[in-house]
C-alpha cells in the first residue's frame, strides 16, 4: 500500500478513535455522577475499555470493541501489516478497507468467521 493511502487511513482511524474515546469517557462520567464513585481518579483507556466491555449497556460494549479494533488497525499500520488478513495473511481488498478501515480480515475469512461464530 502506498504511503498516502496509509496516512489517509491512519488519520481516519485516529479521528474515530478520538471520538469514541470522548464518548466512552462521557458515558463513564455520567455513570459516576449517579454513583458513589464521584471522587475516583481519572481512568486509563484500558480501565475504561474494561468497564465499558462489562457494562450492562450494550452500546458501551459495542463502542469498546470498536475502539479495540481501531487500536489494532493503528498498530498494524505502525508495524507495516495494515491490509493483511489476520487469519490467512492474504491482502484485504481496498474496497473492504474503504468500507471499514479497521477490518482485520479479508472477505473470505470474514465470511468464515461469521459462519463459525454464529454456529456456536
Amino acid at each position: 500500500m502506498n504511503s498516502d493511502y496509509l496516512q489517509q487511513q491512519s488519520t481516519r482511524l485516529e479521528q474515530e478513535y478520538e471520538a469514541l474515546s470522548v464518548e466512552l469517557y462521557s458515558a463513564l462520567n455520567a455513570i459516576r455522577a449517579d454513583s458513589t464513585e464521584k471522587n475516583q481518579p481519572e481512568k486509563t483507556i484500558n480501565e475504561l475499555l474494561t468497564l465499558a466491555t462489562h457494562s450492562t449497556e450494550p452500546a458501551l460494549g459495542r463502542k469498546a470493541r470498536r475502539l479495540e479494533a481501531i487500536d489494532a488497525a493503528l498498530c498494524a499500520i505502525r508495524l507495516d501489516l495494515y491490509g493483511i488478513c489476520t487469519d490467512c495473511e492474504e491482502p484485504i481488498d481496498t474496497a473492504t478497507l474503504e468500507q471499514d478501515p479497521a477490518q482485520p480480515r479479508c472477505h473470505q475469512c470474514q465470511s468464515h468467521s461469521k459462519y463459525h461464530h454464529q454456529r456456536s
